[in-house]
C-alpha cells in the first residue's frame, strides 16, 4: 500500500480523490495530469519543480492544477 502524502496515515486507495477534490472538479492531481498527458507522475513533479508546465496550487505540499491553467498551457503549445 502506498501513502498518498505524508499525513501520518495511509490511504487504502492510493490516489483516491479527497473530499475537497470531489467538491472542486476544476483541479487535477499530479496523477490525473500525468494520465491526461501520457507522462509519469515523476515527470509531472519534475516539470513543476523546475518551473515548467501549467500553473499549480500547492495545498500543504500537495500540488493541484487548475483545469483552465492546464488548458491554457496546452493551447499555447499547439503546433500549427
Amino acid at each position: 500500500m502506498r501513502p498518498t502524502h505524508n499525513t501520518g496515515t495511509t490511504n487504502p486507495q492510493p490516489f483516491a480523490r479527497t473530499a475537497m477534490e470531489m467538491q472542486n472538479p476544476h483541479m487535477l492531481s499530479q496523477q490525473e495530469l500525468a494520465k491526461r498527458w501520457g507522462r509519469s507522475v515523476c515527470a509531472i513533479g519534475l516539470y513543476s519543480a523546475v518551473g515548467l508546465g501549467p500553473k499549480f496550487v500547492n495545498l500543504g505540499g500537495v500540488l493541484r492544477y487548475p483545469v483552465d491553467e492546464v488548458q491554457k498551457y496546452e493551447q499555447a503549445r499547439l503546433m500549427h
